[in-house]
């Protein structure tokens, strides 16, 4: 389970030798135990915006449907989807089995699609059959369902702000180190201190990037791409 808040916070608080904070106090601290609570999370924002697809914000929601609607907004926290993810769910009442939805452009959507969605009103057209990303913060599907379909799909989580003692990080445990140092290269600017910052910073950036190969830079295959002449 990853670590909490107030354990991070006193991961750096010890490595400064200063004064660790209690359940108790944990909110209205001051001085150098805030700046402290504010520089973890700096050092959390800036690992999640590193990648698009930690594996470790990984997530899974479920759309209900509504007749003759085609647009649909992203949950919470929405970072990226996986396009090829979404499905439409079996439904024994709806008489449904699992269907993938196949993505296409939006302007497809415009060009092929949306007058008869559209002229179809809140009754909708039939079962959709495609996916396409909505105008602004959502998706789109086609033809316009005319009933309340389960729309399952996979997508990444972007940064959720901690502010509770005991809230968590999605980050794994052991890479506590690569936030603690990232929350040290914080406070040492704050204290002007460069050199000891640069220090940090270093440390943080190589942390970053074990993360990444860790999780990130695996390939399942290679393919080759020259032509021959």
């Amino acid at each position: 389970m990853p670590s909490t808040y107030i354990t991070l916070c006193n991961q750096v608080l010890r490595r400064l030798n200063e004064v660790e904070i209690s359940e108790s106090d944990f909110a209205n601290v001051r001085g150098i135990q805030s700046v402290v609570k504010d520089s973890v999370k700096s050092a959390i924002a800036k690992i999640n915006q590193a990648e698009y697809e930690w594996p470790f914000n990984a997530a899974e929601h479920t759309q209900i449907l509504t007749a003759g609607q085609n647009e649909y907004t992203w949950p919470d926290y929405y970072k990226i989807s996986d396009w090829n993810s979404f499905q439409i769910q079996k439904d024994e009442s709806l008489n449904t089995d699992f269907d993938t939805l196949k993505y296409i452009e939006r302007d497809s959507w415009y060009e092929s699609h949306r007058d008869e969605d559209y002229s179809a009103g809140s009754a909708g057209r039939g079962k959709p059959s495609h996916v396409f990303a909505g105008h602004g913060n959502g998706f789109g599907v086609t033809p316009s369902p005319d009933k309340a379909y389960s729309v399952r799909f996979r997508y990444f989580l972007n940064y959720s702000d901690i502010t509770a003692f005991n809230d968590v990080t999605r980050i794994p445990t052991s890479f506590d180190t690569v936030i603690v140092d990232g929350a040290l290269y914080h406070l040492y600017m704050f204290k002007d201190n460069l050199e000891a910052a640069q220090a940090a910073f270093v440390a943080f950036e190589r942390g970053i990037k074990d993360l990444q190969t860790l999780y990130i830079n695996n390939y399942e295959y290679i393919r080759d791409t020259r032509v021959r002449y």
